[in-house]
């Protein structure tokens, strides 16, 4: 309440009724008694009863209270208990006083009938009561016809306000009260969740003659009825800034979001939740199988091994195939989405919308700083952001960290609660329930996106048809020179995201999308149950589910950096988690194979059995096949020749030659795809030299093998369990992205 009065004596300084040393006086006297600042200015002599009463009743910046005590119709006294009950519990102070008895309904009315004023704009009122400055102003309102937006968040972008500040001017401006102290949780059960969700408002607490609902924008009139609808007492609303309100939902809905981050999709779509690793019909199947295949192989174990490695070597050969139609279909000229820096640099920044950025964050307060450098490198107006830092509540260093921090006003630290599974699409959905954009995207704390790569996306989507909407980004490594596996990661990334996942979208069959930088429209993202959480690479299953709905995704020509791992004990925790994922993807949508058959069709069908059974599948019977060569030249065992009878022989030697040549040779052509690439552009984080390295490749499916037995265990034992991945291991020497901006 001391504040309110001393703004009271700044403007009486401001326009020159008393002067600094009286004011400083008058606030020490106030200090002691509590008195009012109008009435120790007057009960000193330093200004007259009717030059107060003149400039309050005139002031466009005076307030109500101070109004009514000089029209003599409440006391000091009154307006201090109204003052003290609207810091505690919110709302309008002519409404609490009119509840304390301290004046009647129709003397409020009528008074305010009487010295009604203008609304004066937002920026006026900050500049009337020297919150801001004209120039502030004035470079506030440039920003906006630049931009767009709304005033509020361009000055509190500009930090030339803070958000406890604007909500009350906005409140003042509105004639609506501010949320208080005190909140009462049962009173939110009133209006059920999805009202609450809908309009992004929450009931905090009651009054003989109202409720109380906090809210982050105003409502219009129509939505206070739709609410209104489920109660017994009119409605007031009480405006929170966005902290305020994310904390009145943590604290009264947490539980229930928590839940919906976990259940939704279970709940909804429980056919396409991996919360079940084997359906009863594929248990019955696989038990099936397993004993009718031990029969075979007790009566004429030759003939099943035989009649096994003829399915086996087919596989290799569709394999083969397919991946090298996908990546000749990849390197069509218009595969991808393009567009010129005109193309960027002619957007009207006041059409381009509200993006949320969703960054679940776990155990990494190294690469904090770097994240939040990241984001405000991205060519967008920040104040249209909505990023959404996702925190567990268990990491608790990571949260500390965020919370010491001066974050800008578009940052939202969001603790999600733990429960299980502990999971990044967990998280997401978390965040996603509480989103504000029009699109999302997910970004890793480590990701260093290009900086119009939201505005490419943005164009994506307004060039496209409707039914798009999901855009993917390509992916790729900022340290490829770190070792020699990173410089495979780097190859294996180039060829993935440059060719082979471009090559699917042209040939209409399932994208099991990659793990970041997706971007989509968020309506839809909701519409289809967003990302399963017990799904550990859940972007595949969601880019499948996508399909299914008969929705599309497309590929844009703009670029993430990521860390490769460079360390192998946490590469295979990666790696192992993505293969494990995939087998839970594939198991789920082939729970009903004649529905997904006849939703995909025959080619979608054969594009999602390569893609998603093949990642895992190959290197588990890749082992198999390299015992078996050694074996045999170390042995000549008749047994083994016999598995590989005539043509048998022949088509076996053409894949161990032919095929592995052309994985390694589509890994080197995605390599240089890229190399050249980012020559044209001018910005070149690589060398020629990691072409060579595509003769290697062997080495790396080595370890892929090793971690997709580790998957395939995890996947019986542990389906859900999310294994970390650490980031931040890499030395700034190794960093070539960094250095190539530099030099550019």
């Amino acid at each position: 309440m001391a504040e309110k009065s001393n703004r009271l004596g700044e403007n009486l300084l401001r326009q020159g009724y008393i002067t600094d040393e009286q004011l400083h006086i008058a606030l020490n006297i106030q200090r002691e008694t509590g008195d009012l600042i109008g009435t120790i200015l007057v009960g000193q002599g330093f200004i007259s009863s009717q030059d107060l009463t003149d400039f309050i009743t005139t002031s466009q910046f005076s307030r109500l209270g101070e109004r009514l005590i000089q029209s003599k119709l409440i006391t000091p006294a009154q307006l201090k208990m109204a003052m003290a009950y609207q810091e505690q519990n919110g709302g309008r102070l002519g409404d609490i006083l009119i509840l304390l008895n301290h004046i009647s309904k129709q003397k409020l009315e009528d008074f305010l009938a009487t010295y009604a004023r203008p609304k004066l704009p937002l920026g006026q009122m900050l500049v009337q009561n020297k919150e801001i400055t004209e120039e502030q102003l004035g470079e506030a309102i440039a920003m906006q016809k630049k931009s767009g937006g709304r005033i509020g968040d361009v000055l509190l972008f500009l930090k030339h306000v803070t958000p406890e500040t604007l909500y009350r001017y906005l409140a003042t401006q509105n004639n609506l009260g501010r949320v208080g102290n005190n909140y009462n949780r049962q009173m939110a059960k009133k209006i059920p969740y999805e009202i609450a969700l809908q309009y992004n408002a929450i009931l905090i607490n009651s009054r003989p003659d109202s409720y109380i609902l906090a809210v982050g924008e105003i409502l219009p009139e129509e939505s206070i009825r739709v609410i209104g609808s489920y109660l017994d007492k009119p409605v007031e609303q009480v405006l929170a800034t966005m902290i305020e309100i994310e904390n009145l939902w943590e604290m009264v809905y947490g539980h229930r979001l928590s839940e919906d981050s976990v259940f939704k999709l279970y709940e909804e779509q429980p056919e396409n939740s991996a919360i079940v690793t084997f359906s009863k019909g594929q248990r019955v199947a696989l038990i099936a199988a397993c004993i009718a295949f031990l029969i075979v192989l007790i009566a004429n174990y030759r003939a099943a091994l035989f009649v096994g490695n003829i399915l086996v070597q087919g596989l290799y050969a569709i394999m083969t195939i397919l991946k090298l139609y996908i990546v000749y279909k990849g390197s069509y000229k218009d595969a991808q989405l393009h567009f010129t820096p005109e193309e960027i640099a002619a957007i009207d920044e006041t059409k381009l919308p509200v993006y949320t950025i969703l960054v679940p964050v776990y155990k990494e307060k190294e690469v904090i700083k770097q994240l939040i450098h990241n984001i405000q490198a991205l060519d967008y107006p920040q104040y249209k952001l909505d990023v959404c830092i996702l925190l567990e509540e268990d990491d608790k260093e990571t949260i500390e960290t965020v919370m010491s921090m001066n974050l800008p006003h578009y940052f939202t630290p969001i603790i999600v609660p733990s429960s299980q599974p502990k999971t990044k699409p967990k998280a997401c959905n978390y965040g996603l329930i509480r989103a504000k954009g029009r699109y999302v995207v997910i970004y890793d704390a480590e990701d260093r996106p290009e900086p119009d790569q939201l505005k490419k996306v943005y164009l994506a989507f307004k060039q496209l048809p409707s039914s798009y909407v999901c855009i993917q980004c390509k992916l790729n490594y900022f340290n490829s020179n770190q070792n020699l596996l990173t410089r495979f990661f780097t190859q294996e990334y180039s060829m993935w995201f440059e060719m082979l996942l471009v090559g699917i979208m042209q040939t209409k069959t399932p994208i099991p999308l990659g793990g970041t930088s997706n971007h989509f429209k968020i309506d839809f993202l909701r519409e289809v149950g967003a990302w399963d959480p017990f799904n550990v690479t859940e972007d595949a299953d969601l880019g499948i589910r996508l399909f299914k709905k008969g929705y599309h995704t497309a590929i844009v020509d703009s670029r993430t950096w990521e860390e490769a791992n460079s360390d192998v004990s946490n590469w295979l925790r990666q790696r192992s988690r993505w293969i494990k994922g995939y087998m839970q993807t594939w198991l789920v949508h082939m729970r009903h194979p004649v529905q997904l058959y006849r939703i995909c069709g025959f080619k979608g069908f054969i594009g999602y059995q390569a893609m998603v059974l093949g990642t895992p599948l190959l290197p588990l019977l890749n082992p198999i096949f390299w015992f078996l060569l050694v074996f045999w030249y170390l042995t000549h065992a008749g047994w083994i020749s016999s598995l590989f009878p005539g043509i048998l022989y022949y088509l076996a030697c053409f894949q161990l030659i032919f095929g592995n040549f052309m994985f390694m040779y589509t890994n080197a052509v995605g390599m240089y795809w890229v190399i050249r690439d980012c020559s044209l552009k001018n910005k070149q984080p690589f060398s020629y030299g990691l072409i060579k390295y595509a003769l290697l490749t062997p080495l790396y499916w080595m370890l892929m093998s090793v971690a997709a037995y580790k998957a395939l265990i995890q996947l019986v034992l542990k389906p859900f369990y999310w294994e970390k991945t650490n980031h931040g291991l890499t030395a700034a020497k190794y960093d070539t992205v960094n250095r190539s901006n530099l030099s550019a």
